[in-house]
């Protein structure tokens, strides 16, 4: 009788038992349909037994599979109903399984973003505490290891505007933005705070941060730029109005004041030509607009005819150049011109520093997978303190070793080394010279 319905097996049952009542009275009269009543009891009460452990183990396994086993499934046996009812529960559990799945797939893909996203994201309630934090919003806001579910937002930064900030859109339903100075990263922060209501209800606000540091440093290193410029400039506009002005007075009217004059003139001129040059030439290489064009060049011989140009220089001035590089040296990708124009720089501020005796070595040697320029002179040397700020717009260390300089050269210098994939530094001591040394990685055929 598996599988027919509970109400057609009771039935069949009521059936049976009373015609087997019937049949033992006309039989066995009293004492037959009292024993046979008897036996029906003992029947019905193990078949509703049965049939209460079929709906214990029913209730069990339904128990089991919401729970505890999700993978456990219900046989399908018993009455027509349980098996039904068994087989409406495995579907139900298959999309169930089905659906965490998906939840658990979307929620590991969520995950992965929030933790690999450059902006930090915090969930906070409307006291403030941090329900969920992800990697970037901790690096943002102070130590990782500090944070925990549920510590305050102002105990992960002690930033109190961010703080009341935060809580403006839990309160208000509104939006919030700011920029803040957080002092444990040394980095500045755009705040955007957005409402955000669980499904109980409940107000929060979702805090995202933006990292906004280097655009402040650009923005203050344009500024500083500008202001620099502006100051250069001045001088030798000045100094050719002096002179356009006093030309214009009785000066004009002698040939040779006439003559000097029109000489500062055309110097400062020239001072300016220069110094625009330069600055558009570094705004150029700090935006990548100027191309290189990368060739394998010798080192040797790159630095034999960087020397040769600068051999008449020298020897005007009583100096010498010398290039010390084993021809065996592996080639460097390198733009030559550009890299011509730093060792330029190099050489011309070691000649300006000594104007006469000035001893200038350039040098070349593998160091790992780069090859490695040196050029050395010996000239005065430059202090300890103005090292760190030598590459620098606008700095010089003295007149004597920027003379006829804009102070933007070894900025340009810099840049020019860095866009081949290299670095460049300074080692010097007063009275004992000065080296600069330039790494660039060797070429790589094909």
């Amino acid at each position: 009788m598996t599988g027919w319905s509970l109400r057609w097996r009771i039935l069949a049952e009521i059936v049976v038992l009373v015609v087997v009542i019937a049949t033992a009275g006309s039989l066995f009269h009293v004492v037959g349909t009292v024993l046979v009543g008897i036996l029906a009891v003992l029947v019905g009460a193990i078949r509703a037994w049965h049939l209460s452990s079929q709906f214990s183990r029913m209730t069990e396994d339904v128990l089991r599979t919401a729970s505890i086993d999700r993978s456990h499934r219900i046989m399908p046996d018993g009455p027509a109903e349980l098996s039904r009812m068994a087989r409406a529960v495995n579907r139900l559990s298959d999309r169930l399984v089905a659906a965490m799945a998906d939840t658990d797939v979307e929620r590991a893909r969520l995950r992965s973003i929030l933790d690999t996203i450059s902006e930090g994201v915090l969930l906070v309630d409307a006291e403030c505490f941090v329900e969920f934090a992800n990697p970037s919003a901790l690096r943002l806001l102070g130590p990782e290891d500090e944070y925990a579910p549920g510590v305050r937002l102002i105990s992960l930064n002690n930033h109190f505007d961010l703080n009341e900030m935060a809580s403006i859109p839990a309160q208000t339903g509104r939006e919030a933005r700011a920029k803040f100075e957080i002092r444990a990263s040394k980095s500045f922060v755009q705040a955007l705070a957005t409402p955000f209501q669980d499904r109980d209800g409940r107000r929060k606000t979702v805090l995202l941060l933006t990292d906004i540091t280097s655009v402040r440093v650009t923005e203050t290193t344009r500024r500083e730029f500008v202001g620099n410029a502006s100051h250069e400039l001045r001088t030798p506009i000045a100094a050719i109005k002096a002179a356009a002005e006093t030309l214009e007075g009785r000066a004009g009217e002698d040939a040779e004041a006439r003559q000097n004059f029109l000489a500062r003139i055309l110097e400062d001129t020239n001072r300016m030509e220069l110094l625009v040059h330069e600055m558009l030439e570094l705004s150029r290489l700090e935006s990548g607009q100027t191309p290189l064009h990368i060739i394998a060049v010798n080192p040797a011989q790159f630095l034999a005819d960087v020397r040769d140009r600068f051999i008449p220089l020298a020897e005007k001035s009583d100096s010498s150049i010398v290039v010390e590089a084993p021809s065996e040296l592996p080639n460097v990708a390198m733009d030559p011109l550009k890299f011509e124009q730093v060792l330029t720089n190099l050489i011309t501020n070691a000649f300006n520093a000594k104007s006469t005796g000035c001893q200038v070595v350039l040098r070349a040697k593998t160091v790992g997978r780069n090859v490695q320029f040196e050029v050395s002179d010996n000239g005065p040397g430059i202090a300890a303190p103005h090292l760190p700020h030598l590459f620098e717009r606008f700095y010089k260390v003295d007149s004597a070793r920027t003379r006829g300089g804009t102070g933007l050269g070894l900025a340009i210098a810099r840049h020019i080394v860095q866009a081949h994939s290299g670095d460049i530094s300074v080692a010097s001591k007063l009275g004992s010279g000065t080296t600069f040394t330039i790494r660039v990685p060797q070429f790589k055929s094909g």
